[in-house]
């Protein structure tokens, strides 16, 4: 079971590899963000990873689920 803490409201769905990913936490987004990102690590990566971590960290979600879903934006692979 997820962590409710570290879970967000609302999960965001991205393509990786051909196949969909239901992202539900700033750790899964961590980690997608740093061992299998699909495009060039921008800014916005650099802070979708870092409010990633300070959410893992205490800090509240809401900040990391809107940097990851701006960097799935950019880098075109979320799933509307």
């Amino acid at each position: 079971m997820l962590d409710a803490i570290h879970t967000w409201d609302r999960p965001i769905t991205i393509t990786l590899g051909g196949e969909q990913l239901v992202v539900h936490t700033p750790t899964q987004a961590r980690n997608i963000l740093l061992m299998d990102w699909p495009t060039e690590r921008t800014d916005k990566h650099k802070i979708a990873s870092d409010l990633c971590l300070a959410a893992m960290e205490g800090a509240a979600p809401e900040a990391s689920w809107l940097a990851f879903m701006d960097v799935a934006l950019e880098a075109g692979i979320f799933v509307e």
